[in-house]
């Protein structure tokens, strides 16, 4: 009988290696070995690196705080949820997030792994949609609405990975949305 793999902790090792070392660098062996599975059994269940990585990327980004944000009729506490699930996804998966970016220019095999990132954005746009809809934020295109409320964090996501000084400060989720709805809230 089969060795049953635990999926989530192979998943969860495979997007930590890719974080780590970038496309090229990551080896099946390598996630094998911390995975504590047999080689044979990642290359005969995913075939090549790539599908590796891109379901592995898929899996753990559907299964983020990220994209479960739920909608209610309280702007300020669904943007606050929206801006702390994004904060605690990022520091989970920014890495990998951020290589798959830097490495798909290079590497075309990883570009179905981009298309985990959309039902994500596609669900917090839903929700900046649903608030635009009932008149609690300006009209306007829901993804460029998102981009607007996300871009500081991922600025400050990316300078945090440089290990530059000044240090970057933590992220104050209601400042965040308090500074967004200043500019963006609907005016009646």
């Amino acid at each position: 009988m089969p060795k049953r793999i635990d999926e989530d902790g192979l998943f969860q090792t495979t997007v930590a290696v890719f974080a780590e070392c970038g496309y090229r660098a990551t080896t099946t062996q390598e996630i094998a070995t911390r995975a504590g599975v047999n080689e044979a059994t990642l290359f005969r269940r995913y075939g090549a690196k790539a599908n590796l990585i891109n379901t592995a990327l898929r899996h753990v980004l559907a299964d983020s705080s990220f994209a479960r944000v739920a909608i209610t009729d309280d702007v300020t506490a669904d943007l606050t949820a929206l801006v702390r699930s994004y904060v605690e996804t990022a520091q989970q998966y920014g890495g990998a997030v951020a290589t798959l970016l830097a490495d798909v220019p290079r590497n075309p095999e990883l570009r179905d792994a981009i298309a985990a990132l959309m039902p994500n954005l596609v669900n917090a746009a839903g929700v900046l949609a649903a608030h635009q809809d009932g008149g609690r934020l300006a009209a306007g295109d829901p993804l460029q609405t998102l981009v607007a409320l996300i871009a500081p964090l991922l600025v400050f996501g990316l300078w945090a990975r440089t290990g530059a000084t000044p240090r970057v400060p933590d992220i104050d989720p209601a400042g965040v949305v308090a500074d967004f709805l200043d500019g963006h809230r609907a005016r009646v």
